[in-house]
């Protein structure tokens, strides 16, 4: 199979054994628990069925940690009212392996009954519910992800925090655009007196760093970059493709998160912003994988798994089969990537470590 057959331009498409490696992902959504009952109790009781959807859920242990203390709290409220739980996600998310945990042994459908179990497949970029259908609209680790990649002339550097000129320029602009759809379509699904609580990786205003923000994971992107940059210079990658590939994601300030909410008239109309700030995260914020510095082997050997959760599919399809390879020549350069990547953490444990800091944002549907 040639690389070049037509792929999705999705960011997060094709991601890979994101369950094992989403350590992070998991101590944020169960950092929530206590805040979405709270929330529960705020809604009350809703006729005929309360709905609570969750968007980019994942295939793993932490879309069922979203939803089950929501689950507990409405059962507090009304023992035996329809409860329907709705997972979004992209089409390439593990749907099977998703829909195993929920019905397996750790599944919230063996612990509650009078439960829904729902998937919505798309992009949450578009409407995903039918308008005013929805309860409560969750979103973990997700709503960084841009609606697609897109190359850019962005030499030196992966990621967004760290361009320049245009590229920055255009950048953002994909982001607030992409952001306030978001909004607007979660908009429609809300009914009068739901809420929207999203949850993913944030920035902070910081003038020593480039553009003025610190943003979360800054050293393991420019470790990305470090390593790529290597097989560019043994000739196995290509240094235009290096050049033009920047991960679709952006880590929102507070402010940047509010700003549709606050500018937009339609926004401003649709929604109170109950929360919005960003804080670092509630377990090992300043490095992921602290806990195993004394073993570089392993510490290494986690971060590994860590990169190819959330970025294995976007370094395929934006940087290794762009190289004007084959298939199999861009699995065999994905490897060496984690490979070197690997060593790379490994040499020097705890220098490229990722600081993870959390953006929450809590609006109710006016």
């Amino acid at each position: 199979m040639n690389s070049k057959s037509p792929k999705s331009a999705a960011s997060t498409e094709g991601m890979v054994d994101y369950d094992r490696n989403s350590h992070m992902q998991d101590h944020m959504v169960r950092s929530k628990s206590e805040l979405l009952q709270g929330i529960v109790s705020r809604i009350g009781v809703v006729a005929p069925e309360f709905v609570v959807a969750d968007y980019g859920c994942g295939p793993g242990h932490s879309a069922l940690d979203t939803v089950r203390p929501v689950i507990a709290a409405y059962r507090r409220l009304d023992p035996d009212g329809p409860v329907v739980v709705r997972h979004s996600d992209q089409p390439g998310n593990d749907w099977n392996g998703l829909l195993s945990l929920v019905y397996g042994p750790e599944g919230y459908r063996r612990d509650f009954s009078g439960i829904r179990t729902e998937t919505a497949v798309g992009s949450f970029y578009t409407v995903m519910a039918a308008p005013g259908s929805v309860a409560l609209a969750t979103c973990f680790a997700a709503s960084h992800w841009l609606s697609r990649s897109t190359p850019l002339d962005a030499p030196g550097t992966v990621w967004f925090a760290d361009l320049e000129g245009e590229a920055r320029a255009e950048m953002a602009a994909r982001a607030c655009a992409d952001w306030t759809q978001f909004l607007r379509v979660r908009a429609r699904e809300l009914h009068p007196g739901g809420f929207a609580v999203i949850s993913t990786l944030g920035s902070v205003p910081d003038a020593s760093q480039p553009n003025g923000i610190r943003a979360s994971a800054s050293r393991l992107y420019r470790a990305i970059q470090d390593v790529a940059k290597t097989m560019v210079d043994d000739g196995m990658l290509s240094h235009q493709a290096l050049d033009r590939f920047v991960f679709g994601l952006w880590f929102p300030t507070a402010a940047e998160a509010t700003a549709p909410v606050e500018e937009e008239p339609d926004l401003a109309e649709a929604f109170e912003v109950i929360e919005a700030g960003v804080m670092p995260a509630p377990v090992h914020g300043q490095d992921v994988y602290e806990d195993e510095l004394e073993d570089p082997a392993i510490y290494a050997r986690l971060y590994a798994g860590y990169v190819r959760g959330f970025a294995e599919s976007s370094l395929r399809l934006h940087l290794f089969a762009p190289s004007d390879v084959d298939a199999a020549a861009a699995d065999a350069l994905n490897e060496e990537f984690f490979r070197r990547f690997e060593t790379y953490y490994r040499d020097e444990p705890g220098r490229h470590a990722s600081e993870t800091m959390i953006m929450t944002l809590v609006l109710r549907r006016r």
